[in-house]
């Protein structure tokens, strides 16, 4: 397949062009600065994209973010005139999708602070690979920062086998769209497995295999085209994309899932073992967890080989750094109780902060008035760190460095600006097929019609009381076990206060 064939199956079978947050460049200064390293602001910094598609992740960042400058290159014509069309309609400056081949860029396209490649690298032949790599390196600032996504050995090795099986059953019809060779190969992985399901000892024998069919079958066809039915997708051992990234002057240094990097919080045998294997190499630390994983995916960070001596791979985090970020909940996490009762309160106090937000500092006040001496307060704030590192590692708490201010709404003081506004008339137009709306972490979120008619109605300062006005003459309702019940304005109105405070769409006049 030639660049022309990538670019036309893109283009027949559109792969809507979502907001990532790991690629966030909030996200990506905080894990840089979390291993040693001095990257550049993330409200401040020029950003580039290879493989924008529509550049729904881009428009997401330069939306919340007009300091920043983004720049996203797509070999499809028609993806980056849609992708144009959404920007202009937003009125946004500060971004710009070019359709380019890859292949041709070099270091005359600029320099740049964050590089980021979601969902391209494994799915392009090698000499676009080999670029991308280039680009890396060479339109890197000197302290900037990659971040590039792939499939990954040793768990892409069951899904391999459901990729040939799609690929088998469609090699004697070569005429087929990819749309019809995508509903093809759904329709056999559907028949294969229904016949392996019928021998007991074939279903026993098979449970992984199984797992993964229907996983693919999950899947929209957009996903599984791109993914099974592409003339590439080579997936690749995390040690072979180290030494890739070293042979083109960048250190690999962590996976955005810290599970794949980390080995602090699993059981101390598997710290042990991983130890003795890895003799203290990062690298083989982390191929060692991915076997015993069977990790599929890695989203994999670098640095300019010249930054490497700034790195910390002792899984020992300084308390300077531990305690100059920021947490934010991502999933419930529950406190046992502790011998220590003022350890347990101070674990509560922090997890009952505003926005699910909080830092060291949060505890070190709350510790202020207990009374404690100076040896108990700090013994309990390291037990605070620790707690923290390990739920960061463990994916329970995400964690930032640079602080946006949230506001929340006041009346008659408070209002949502118009480029907001359009962000989400456009998500529920027949844009909405093309990009998907996130907010200033990245993170894709859902909108709907009632919402947009109270973000019209906050164009300019107003009353809670005309904003349950407007709602009354809707008549909500909502499904409640099968049977349709009214719902109270006043309660909508302050769930959508609580959405739209977190996703930071409200401004001071």
């Amino acid at each position: 397949m030639d660049s022309k064939e990538n670019k036309e199956s893109y283009d027949e079978l559109v792969y809507k062009a979502n907001p990532f947050a790991d690629t966030a460049m909030m996200k990506l200064e905080a894990y840089a600065y979390f291993y040693g390293l001095n990257p550049q602001k993330a409200t401040k910094a020029r950003v580039l994209e290879l493989g924008t598609s529509f550049g729904g992740n881009l428009i997401a960042q330069a939306i919340n973010f007009e300091d920043n400058y983004y720049v996203g290159v797509d070999l499809s014509h028609e993806q980056i005139k849609k992708g144009n069309e959404i920007i202009k309609k937003l009125g946004l400056k500060n971004i710009e999708l070019h359709q380019k081949d890859i292949l041709t860029i070099d270091e005359s396209f600029g320099k740049f602070d964050y590089i980021i490649s979601h969902g391209v690298f494994s799915w392009v032949p090698n000499d676009v690979k080999d670029k991308m790599i280039e680009i890396f390196n060479k339109n890197l600032n000197e302290n900037g920062i990659a971040y590039l996504s792939y499939n990954t050995y040793p768990g892409w090795k069951e899904a391999s086998k459901v990729r040939d099986m799609m690929l088998y059953v469609n090699k004697f019809y070569p005429n087929l769209s990819l749309v019809e060779k995508t509903e093809r190969g759904r329709q056999v992985v559907e028949i294969f497995k229904e016949q392996i399901e019928l021998y007991s000892d074939l279903k026993e024998r098979s449970k992984g295999y199984l797992e993964w069919m229907e996983s693919v079958l999950k899947h929209q066809n957009y996903y599984l085209g791109h993914e099974y039915l592409e003339m590439f997708n080579d997936p690749l051992y995390i040690h072979e994309f180290a030494e890739l990234a070293d042979k083109n002057g960048l250190k690999y240094f962590s996976d955005t899932n810290l599970k794949l990097s980390m080995a602090t919080s699993y059981k101390k045998e598997t710290v042990e073992r991983l130890q003795q294997l890895s003799g203290g190499d990062n690298v083989i630390k982390e191929q060692c967890i991915d076997f015993i994983l069977d990790t599929k995916f890695r989203k994999s960070l670098m640095c300019k080989k010249s930054q490497a001596d700034k790195l910390n791979f002792s899984e020992s985090i300084p308390n300077k750094i531990i305690d100059s970020l920021y947490y934010v909940i991502k999933n419930k996490i529950e406190i046992a109780e502790l011998e220590d009762k003022v350890l347990e309160e101070t674990l509560k106090h922090l997890l009952n902060q505003k926005n699910g937000e909080f830092e060291v500092e949060d505890a070190k006040k709350f510790l202020n008035d207990k009374n404690l001496s100076k040896e108990q307060e700090e013994k309990i704030v390291q037990e605070i760190r620790g707690f923290i590192l390990n739920n960061v590692i463990i994916g329970n708490l995400n964690f930032y460095l640079t602080r946006i201010e949230r506001i929340s709404f006041v009346e008659n003081e408070t209002y949502v600006p118009e480029k907001f506004i359009k962000y989400v008339e456009v998500i529920l137009s027949e844009d909405g097929q093309y990009i998907g709306i996130g907010n200033f972490k990245n993170e894709i979120f859902p909108v709907d019609t009632i919402e947009l008619i109270l973000l019209q109605h906050l164009k300019e300062p107003t009353t809670k009381d005309k904003l349950i006005s407007e709602l009354d003459k809707l008549g909500l309702k909502r499904m409640v076990d099968g049977k349709e019940e009214d719902v109270k304005s006043a309660d909508y109105l302050e769930e959508f206060f609580k959405k739209y405070e977190n996703l930071n769409f409200f401004r001071k006049k």
